[in-house]
């Protein structure tokens, strides 16, 4: 491996977070970390833009039609909706890490754990500290001026020093969610993750300095979605008036598990803000669908099962997704939101433009890139660049030209 990598993923981190008059004072490190490598102006996730379905695509270079992992889906068979957790059947950096026999440790990047990454092997190390991005970040930092990791009564010493970092954090992510109703409106909760950004980037502060001083890491930073906020009552009703009025007559709507019954022309489930559809039969007209579905008030995007594959999506994910405009939700579970709620699985421009940079040995230094690229497309370039190899089942777009 020529080099050394260090993969950082902040959860939660939307563009639009740094989309502030005074974001250089308050973020000085990103910043400092966008002139010194490569910024990504428009990196975006994929669909649904949540955690554990993104997590695996980055560390796989490819979305679900690769990974497997859409969060949910229908299973005819089973006739039931099944959570996918984890699930990802596709090679992930870590079991190419580890085939090269290169060393590397996970600092809670829980996507590798088990997949290349074991607890207690020091050469392919994974550790779930826990608590906040400090105490991630204080391994982070003792790792790479010490070489060591004490975790708790234990610390990690090793033979031959880790050629690959991964990291992760979920503060922005938690803070995010808005727990507790803290904000009571949209500006309120920004700010209160800005808040917590001032803080982490304090400490990547501290990691920058580290790197510039070592002279041999690439970084990436990047994230797996951003979040939008939706308040009040679920529009599935409006939604099932409007799919009955055009010939789907029998609308069934469930969350996860077994489903009562079988008999229905459409199937309607939600992560929390944007909805699957799935259809019992073929013929839908999903195209004059979609444009009686846009004309309502509340629907800001849909994506038909055409557009969906073209997006690297599964096809058992759905036949159509309808996301809500901001503000709205189409939950399953939740027939009203009463305080401010937050989160992710959204079509919506918070949701899907993410902050992504890269800086290292042989990058470009102040390069603002403003062709789109997706966060899967990262890690294998990567790979590729440092001489570890070819991710088995990447189906990301080449970078563009970011090396010197």
């Amino acid at each position: 491996m020529n080099g050394r990598l260090l993969y950082i993923n902040l959860d939660g981190l939307g563009a639009y977070y740094l989309q502030t008059p005074d974001a250089e004072r308050r973020f000085p490190a990103l910043h400092r970390l966008m002139r010194s490598g490569v910024f990504f102006e428009n990196a975006y996730t994929g669909i649904p833009s949540i955690t554990y379905p993104m997590q695996c695509a980055i560390v796989s270079g490819c979305y679900s039609a690769g990974t497997g992992n859409c969060d949910k889906y229908y299973d005819r068979a089973q006739n039931a909706i099944v959570p996918l957790r984890r699930y990802n059947r596709a090679q992930t950096v870590g079991e190419l890490l580890r085939e090269q026999n290169i060393p590397f440790v996970s600092i809670q990047q829980f996507a590798l754990e088990g997949r290349g990454a074991q607890r207690d092997d020091p050469r392919a190390l994974y550790v779930q500290p826990g608590g906040d991005y400090a105490v991630r970040f204080a391994l982070l930092l003792e790792l790479l001026t010490q070489g060591t990791l004490t975790l708790k009564e234990k610390t990690w010493r090793f033979d031959e020093a880790p050629r690959a970092v991964f990291f992760y954090a979920d503060d922005l992510d938690s803070v995010g969610h808005n727990p507790a109703g803290l904000a009571a409106t949209e500006e309120a909760r920004v700010e209160n993750v800005r808040a917590r950004l001032e803080a982490i980037d304090r400490m990547l502060a501290r990691v920058l300095d580290v790197l510039q001083a070592q002279g041999d890491w690439t970084l990436l930073l990047c994230t797996d979605h951003g979040m939008i906020s939706c308040q009040g009552e679920s529009r599935i009703p409006e939604l099932v008036q409007a799919l009955r009025a055009f010939g789907l007559s029998r609308v069934a709507v469930h969350t996860v598990g077994p489903l009562p019954e079988a008999d229905f022309d459409a199937l309607l489930t939600s992560h929390d803000i944007q909805c699957q559809v799935f259809f019992d039969r073929g013929g839908v007209q999903q195209d004059a669908l979609k444009n009686r579905l846009l004309a309502l008030p509340f629907v800001d995007q849909v994506l038909t099962s055409a557009e969906l594959r073209a997006r690297g999506v599964c096809p058992q994910y759905a036949d159509m997704v309808v996301s809500p405009v901001e503000g709205a939700h189409f939950s399953t579970e939740h027939a009203y939101l009463s305080t401010l709620h937050a989160t992710h699985d959204s079509l919506h421009e918070k949701c899907q433009h993410i902050f992504a940079a890269i800086q290292g040995p042989g990058v470009r230094s102040g390069l603002r890139v403003a062709q789109r690229v997706q966060n899967i497309d990262f890690l294998p370039a990567l790979c590729e660049r440092l001489g570890v190899g070819s991710l088995r089942d990447a189906a990301c777009a080449p970078l563009p030209d970011i090396w010197r």
